[in-house]
């Protein structure tokens, strides 16, 4: 028995150019179609203070080059000891001018050396003045 010859089908190839011309078609068609995010939540920022050349606090808390602390001249071991001193100074002051610390830092330390001073000191209740350097501008 003779098998019935197969009659061979045209090779069939799906276009895809034409498939491209669509996608580039519609992404154009939303981005004329559409409006583009400007802005849609409101955020209300902090007022930012004007910078001034000094301040009236009599506390100061410095921090040298080698991480060393010291409150108004005088060394402190750690940030809870330095807390626990400005507590006492802060004690009973309700202003946040009465509550002003001058806190300046060396250049070279980096943010996790004085972070625990920062905290320490809001923790005091104290409202942090960030003293540097202005330069000049000519």
């Amino acid at each position: 028995m003779k098998m019935p010859k197969r009659r061979a089908q045209p090779f069939r190839e799906t276009q895809m150019i034409s498939l491209a011309d669509i996608a580039f078609l519609l992404i154009f068609f939303f981005m004329l179609s559409s409006q583009f995010m400007k802005d849609k939540v409101v955020v209300e920022l902090p007022y930012l203070a004007a910078k001034v050349d000094q301040t009236e606090s009599g506390h100061v808390v410095t921090m040298d080059g080698n991480g060393a602390m010291f409150l108004d001249g005088e060394p402190v071991s750690s940030p809870e000891s330095l807390q626990g001193q400005l507590g006492v100074m802060l004690s009973g002051k309700t202003e946040a001018k009465a509550r002003e610390i001058r806190f300046k830092c060396d250049q070279r330390l980096v943010y996790r050396q004085y972070k625990p001073v920062l905290e320490s000191i809001s923790a005091a209740g104290g409202v942090i003045a960030i003293m540097h350097d202005i330069k000049a501008t000519r």
